[in-house]
């Protein structure tokens, strides 16, 4: 991984967090590859079905210059291209190689398997498919940390996002990438696939999780618990803005390709999240969070993640009831998060701040969940309406108050706030 000539990612991490962060997402991930180089070729990465841009024999995402569309190579430069799953197209030729090696020739043209090809004569049979991959990294303490990404051979792994899955809750408590400035240059217009369940990570009684976020579904589950009628419109409603949202927690926008955006398309990747949040100052603290990486031209490790249980009152004993999407008898599932946070902390300068977001538009007493010392009028770069408590009341804290209270968020060394 090329950060500048220095190692300050590794050396910003603290002792436990170097094996859960450092040896993954450099070794493994190594994300950032992002150079300058005089181009001999330059392609453009975004055309349909074109192939994952894979640094050769390594592990790490090739990505547009900051500030360009083109990815480009230097003179011989070889580049491995793969289709995880699916086959490599060379010309009208559909060849048995899921990942082939390309070498840099001139313009837009590469040689591949002794025969030279122009870029767009090179393609992925269909689009490459997601793989999931649980890896034996402590996360919560008590659980493993899941990658998802893509399978590039029988050795090597490319990672888009990994997660930590609470499998006693049914839910994840936290999602981390790593966020580059090419974010700029991301492709636009991806259509959103369906959701996706993988196997082995829900229990909640056999039934899909997509019926669980199902308007009906959450609004049977919610109002038997707190003693309404199951048809009630009262908290979970028909329009555009109070109902449960599968609520990305690494969002499809956070990155720059098809096949990773895709990939953050799955139930391990969400949390009932209210859509007036979701939609709004959820959303302002995502895409500022992207303006923030791009406008100073670095990449940052991003966690989000959620705390603690939302709730609302039973209509007859008005005791706060917490909320759930899977209610079996006693068993509880897929809690609905009172807050969404997200650390985002700069490596090189050591600097991070965690903002934060109420998840609950009837919610009457926001003091509750204020649970570090407010900094957000140090924070200028995000663009929000904090205090509204329809669009998520939202506020910042520094990193080291927040972990007093939130026990499973990453260790870093921060030497200041993200400012």
């Amino acid at each position: 991984m090329h950060f500048r000539g220095n190692n300050t990612c590794r050396d910003s991490l603290t002792s436990s967090a170097k094996m859960k962060v450092y040896l993954f997402f450099v070794i493994t991930l190594n994300c950032y590859y992002n150079y300058a180089v005089l181009a001999d070729c330059e392609i453009y990465p975004h055309e349909k079905n074109a192939p994952l841009l894979i640094k050769h024999g390594s592990s790490s995402f090739i990505y547009p210059q900051n500030g360009s569309e083109t990815v480009p190579f230097a003179d011989s430069e070889v580049v491995d291209l793969s289709c995880p799953g699916k086959k490599v197209v060379l010309g009208e030729k559909i060849v048995d190689q899921a990942t082939v090696q390309a070498t840099c020739i001139s313009k837009s043209t590469f040689k591949v398997n002794e025969k030279e090809y122009h870029w767009s004569q090179i393609k992925c049979s269909a689009h490459p498919l997601t793989s999931v991959r649980k890896t034996r990294r402590k996360c919560g303490y008590r659980f493993m940390e899941t990658d998802i990404g893509f399978q590039i051979d029988e050795n090597r792994f490319v990672t888009t996002y990994s997660v930590c899955f609470d499998n006693v809750n049914q839910n994840t408590l936290y999602s981390f990438f790593n966020l580059t400035p090419a974010i700029a240059s991301y492709a636009r217009g991806v259509p959103r696939p369906n959701f996706y369940e993988d196997k082995g990570f829900y229990h909640v009684g056999g039934q899909p999780v997509y019926k669980l976020y199902t308007r009906v579904g959450q609004r049977t589950t919610i109002n038997k618990l707190i003693g309404l009628d199951y048809r009630s419109t009262k908290y979970v409603q028909n329009g555009a803005w109070y109902f449960l949202a599968r609520g990305h927690l690494s969002a499809k926008a956070d990155f720059v390709y098809a096949a990773q955006q895709d990939a953050t398309f799955k139930f391990l990747n969400v949390a009932p999240q209210w859509q007036s949040f979701n939609g709004k100052n959820w959303e302002r603290v995502e895409s500022s969070t992207r303006e923030y990486a791009v406008a100073h031209n670095t990449y940052l490790l991003v966690w989000t993640g959620t705390h603690d249980v939302a709730s609302l009152p039973h209509e007859e004993s008005g005791e706060q009831i917490k909320l759930y999407l899977y209610v079996d008898g006693e068993k509880r599932g897929i809690p609905v998060p009172a807050l969404y946070w997200k650390l985002i902390y700069n490596p090189t300068a050591k600097k991070g701040v965690v903002l934060i977001g109420h998840n609950n538009p009837y919610e009457k007493n926001i003091g509750k969940h204020v649970i570090c010392p407010d900094v957000s009028e140090k924070i200028q770069w995000v663009s929000w309406n904090r205090t509204n408590i329809k669009d998520g009341y939202s506020y910042a804290c520094d990193v080291e108050s927040f972990r007093k209270v939130v026990k499973h968020a990453p260790s870093v060394y921060v030497n200041g706030l993200l400012v």
